[in-house]
């Protein structure tokens, strides 16, 4: 295996110290293979290495690996659980594709890019941990992952890196169990199909820096009954929200093009996108004076401890009243 003496016994293979890169196809369709001891010198696993080794339960890769292969893994469908490296910073295309049986993956806090299907069809994966520092998401990377409800630490939600600029095409094609997004604050563009088939999905906030939805981006999210347009958007491709019955009334920039993108029966409010910054700041400086006003009494009772820990209330409550009508003069305009 590329000059080096690589042993294999009853199914578990050892790797050689020293062993900088696995060849491609190293052990490719090798469906007896059971399990792998890597070398710490490990920095990249080839294309195809592992693909189709059916019997591959677990792998605990090294430190040192900073990259894995296209296809690497593809097919491995008793692989359950994987370890992988802090420093990690890439995982290629169709890297771990159709491991049916995979579970839980946590991604290193070093990786950068998720190329195209890199996950497709792992039907099992219900739980993801996308790391801060992801910039690339490749297209149809989750695709067909039907049980994932939960991408970070949120059960049933998809919190997207702050880095993401863009979510390619089908990234995460009908995965009919997450219910909620979160999308970054620099996100510029969501791909054809991105979410097609999220069955799940209740509502989406999209982020003010978004210009374009690529066609049937939303399509099939049969749950979704609320999502909010950027002022700044340009474009929403075809059929991008059709088979969205539940969505029964959007408000879209008149600068958009928007083609067929809703179905037939949602009401579409065009509003210049001056008069849209307006109503969002109107709407945000609600929902705090409405939080406010639940936590009021909580916040009240809470400087009122305080201050009484002090000593700073005499026995005449002159001070007590005195702060009293300082916060409601600070803060009661918010709720009247």
């Amino acid at each position: 295996m590329g000059g080096w003496q690589v042993v294999v016994a009853d199914g578990h293979a050892v790797l050689p110290e020293g062993m900088t890169h696995l060849p491609d196809e190293a052990f490719f369709d090798r469906t007896s293979l059971v399990s792998v001891a890597f070398p710490r010198s490990l920095t990249f696993i080839g294309n195809r290495a592992f693909y189709n080794c059916s019997s591959l339960i677990s792998i605990d890769l090294p430190a040192s690996l900073a990259s894995i292969g296209e296809g690497a893994f593809c097919g491995c469908s008793a692989l359950s659980s994987v370890t992988l490296p802090v420093g990690l910073t890439s995982i290629g295309t169709r890297a771990f594709e159709y491991c049916s049986s995979l579970v839980y993956i946590d991604l290193p806090p070093a990786l950068t890019s998720i190329g195209s299907r890199a996950f497709a069809g792992c039907s099992s994966l219900a739980a993801i941990n996308l790391p801060a520092g992801l910039t690339s998401i490749g297209s149809r990377a989750f695709s067909s992952c039907s049980a994932l409800s939960s991408c970070c630490c949120t059960l049933a939600n998809v919190a997207l890196p702050a880095g993401l600029v863009s979510i390619r095409s089908y990234a995460f094609h009908c995965c009919s169990s997450l219910s909620s997004v979160t999308f970054p604050a620099g996100l510029t563009s969501i791909g054809i199909g991105a979410f097609w088939g999220c069955s799940s999905l209740g509502f989406v906030t999209l982020p003010a820096s978004l210009t374009s939805i690529g066609s049937g981006a939303f399509d099939r999210c049969s749950a979704l009954s609320r999502v909010t347009f950027p002022a700044g958007l340009t474009s929403i491709g075809m059929n991008a929200f059709a088979g969205c019955p539940s969505l029964t009334r959007v408000t879209v920039p008149d600068t958009a093009t928007i083609s067929t993108a809703f179905p037939p029966a949602t009401t579409v409010l065009r509003l210049p996108p001056k008069r849209m910054r307006d109503l969002q700041r109107w709407y945000e400086a609600v929902d705090g004076a409405l939080a406010y006003k639940r936590c009021r009494p909580l916040l009240y009772g809470w400087l009122e401890r305080a201050q009484t820990g002090l000593g700073s209330y005499g026995p005449d409550g002159a001070a007590r009243q005195r702060d009293l009508e300082e916060f409601e003069g600070d803060f009661g305009l918010l709720v009247e």
